[in-house]
């Protein structure tokens, strides 16, 4: 119920944001668009899957997964977000992990901590909102400083959770999927692995601006730096609403609401559309090849190396 009212709400908002839109603009602004800029795009997306995977790998510490199997598990798994219900993506990465020996107990554990580096990542381009004379509104500075308290509550959090436990003295099943998750998220608080996935976080979130920037670039559009990293905000902060496939709807509304005032409307729609397409279109061939390549369907990771 509570979805389909968000889904609702979704509709109710774009139509509201797109009335009076002059289409002849829009298509104007799409046909013009410079296809050497969104191949820097698109290189900066594939890119960003491949970071991913390197905080994946950094944080399996007992278990190693040969690198290149987590690169196509993440293709895989972004492929599939993009084109069936929510969850399903990450439902695949739980069922190969568990193929190579990984409990889903852990891997859903480690997902919720890719997830908290990932927001992390984004943390030190706020300073471009928070900075005077940025060119956002007020509510986009207190939503950075609140997103900013809540990741600082949540790093302290993590802190006090993960760290390896001796085994449960007896046996049950709930026992064991709680030593499960606070093994799984014991390596987190040594500071090699929490510095390669907060790098790997890091150097993703750059991806995605080099990626905003490189569509602005492509469409002939000037918006302030601030305003491209209020969009990653606001597109990050819609991610945990319920979604259509592809975060369909909800991404173009948390793109338009971030850069009101900013853009134009045809020009905000065409922004919109193209950097939701980069993010998504080059996704799904490539995670379809992934998933189609026989080592993702069968164990054959070795053992004890990197």
């Amino acid at each position: 119920m509570i979805q389909a009212l968000l889904f609702v709400a979704v509709g109710i908002g774009l139509v509201i944001t797109l009335r009076g839109l002059d289409t002849a603009r829009l298509w104007a602004a799409l046909k013009a668009a410079d296809w050497r800029w969104l191949a820097v795009a698109i290189l900066a997306n594939v890119a960003s899957q491949v970071t991913r995977a390197v905080g994946w790998n950094a944080m399996f510490t007992e278990v190693r997964i040969r690198f290149p199997l987590l690169v196509r598990i993440e293709f895989a798994v972004q492929a599939a977000a993009a084109v069936t219900p929510e969850g399903v993506g990450e439902f695949l990465r739980v069922g190969y992990l568990l193929r190579e020996g990984v409990a889903r107990s852990v891997t859903v554990t480690l997902m919720m901590v890719r997830k908290f580096f990932s927001s992390l990542g984004l943390v030190p381009f706020l300073v471009f909102i928070w900075w005077p004379g940025s060119h956002v509104p007020g509510w986009a500075v207190a939503v950075a400083w609140v997103y900013a308290a809540v990741l600082t509550v949540l790093s302290v959090l993590i802190a006090g959770v993960a760290r390896t436990p001796s085994a449960p003295a007896r046996e049950g099943r709930l026992r064991k999927i709680v030593f499960d998750v606070r093994t799984a998220l014991g390596p987190v608080r040594r500071p090699r692995v929490f510095a390669e996935v907060g790098a790997a976080a890091l150097i993703t979130r750059a991806l995605d601006f080099l990626a905003a920037v490189a569509i602005a670039k492509a469409l002939d559009l000037q918006p302030p730096v601030a305003v491209l990293v209020l969009v990653l905000l606001s597109i990050e902060v819609s991610n945990t609403l319920p979604t259509l496939p592809g975060q369909l709807g909800t991404f173009e509304v948390a793109v338009l609401g971030a850069a009101a005032g900013t853009l134009g409307q045809a020009e905000g729609l065409a922004f919109a559309l193209v950097f939701h397409a980069q993010q998504v279109l080059p996704q799904i061939p490539l995670g379809t090849i992934a998933m189609a390549d026989k080592s993702i369907l069968r164990n054959r990771s070795k053992r004890g190396t990197s």
